[in-house]
């Protein structure tokens, strides 16, 4: 348990991908690293930028074929506002 007199805070760095497209299952998979996080005494964890609602890497916004506006639409939809 943390204390505010304590010097250490144990930390954990997750690396890992969103699951494009899908957030509740990019929740479970935070879930998962939470827990498992917790288990070994982390007291703090770190996530990717915009690991719920994901942004994939080399993602061109400015593709306006149907399938780059079929692709908007989808991160679009798993977003988090």
């Amino acid at each position: 348990m943390f204390s505010p007199m304590s010097s250490t805070v144990r930390a954990t760095v997750v690396q890992a991908s969103s699951v494009f497209y899908d957030t509740p299952a990019t929740l479970d998979k935070a879930e998962r690293f939470l827990k498992e996080a917790a288990e070994l005494g982390s007291q703090f964890v770190v996530f990717p930028e915009a690991f719920i609602g994901g942004h994939p890497r080399g993602y061109n916004f400015a593709d306006h074929s149907p399938r780059g506006k079929e692709s908007f639409r989808k991160n679009h939809a798993s977003a988090i506002n």
